[in-house]
């Protein structure tokens, strides 16, 4: 499919490196954007968005960003820092009672709290239950102990950040981004999907078991349990293996 959008004539060559992109690429498509001295100077998108191949991939379609939420969600808790409401350095057990491992505010906004994978294989279920997955992070031992090391807490960092968020604000951290961050600034960005936003949202494709294995390939064990709870079998849902609407319409991060 032909490339959508523009460059920048000093970005000219980024079109035709996207373009390669694109035509090599199996599955759904892509878009990429740039922004230099606070100017869009490269806006392209390109190929299906569908699994089907049926539905081209629009200036408005929504991507699952993986780790690119992460800052979204700390950004609600640093609001609340602002607004006097939530001490980076006061325990977590301050506002989450029960919260096992003894880590302040601060070391969970800095992937410092150890809280990075769960002992016990859990059922994809639990990803859809935001109550379950934070009762069982807070039972969960650290790692090691907060404040000694760093380690992304790949998969639970919304959740941990999150439940934060609604301990302090009473509103879920879904909501809470949109009415206090994305809806007074304009952004197109949630946590959960309405079904018109559904509509606009992009299949993920290429996240099989042989890239899995690639990506963990060298790496300590760890890491794997920290991708895969309770261990390289389990994994976490993914739009591209889970039904059409029950993951994009999880508040989960």
């Amino acid at each position: 499919m032909e490339v959508q959008g523009f460059a920048d004539g000093r970005f000219g060559p980024v079109r035709q490196c996207f373009a390669e992109i694109l035509a090599a690429q199996p599955g759904t498509g892509a878009a990429f954007a740039a922004w230099c001295d606070d100017r869009l100077v490269v806006d392209l998108w390109g190929g299906y968005a569908d699994l089907g191949r049926r539905r081209p991939w629009g200036a408005d379609s929504l991507v699952q960003p993986y780790s690119v939420s992460k800052p979204f969600a700390a950004v609600c808790a640093l609001r609340l820092v602002q607004a006097g409401r939530l001490d980076l350095d006061a325990p977590v057990q301050q506002y989450w009672p029960g919260f096992r491992a003894p880590a302040t505010v601060r070391h969970v906004l800095s992937h410092q709290a150890g809280v990075v994978m769960l002992d016990r294989p859990v059922p994809t279920e639990a990803f859809y239950d935001w109550d379950w997955l934070c009762s069982l992070l807070a039972a969960q031992a650290p790692a090691w102990e907060p404040g000694t090391a760093h380690g992304e807490s790949a998969l639970f960092y919304g959740h941990l950040v999150g439940e934060l968020v609604r301990r302090v604000d009473g509103r879920s951290v879904g909501r809470f981004l949109a009415e206090e961050i994305c809806g007074p600034a304009g952004l197109d960005f949630a946590f959960g999907l309405s079904p018109s936003q559904q509509a606009r949202a992009v299949d993920l494709t290429g996240l099989d078991d042989a890239f899995r294995a690639g990506s963990a390939a060298g790496r300590p064990a760890l890491y794997q349990l920290s991708i895969a709870p309770g261990g390289p079998r389990r994994s976490p849902p993914s739009t591209a293996t889970e039904p059409r609407r029950r993951w994009p319409a999880s508040t989960a991060p």
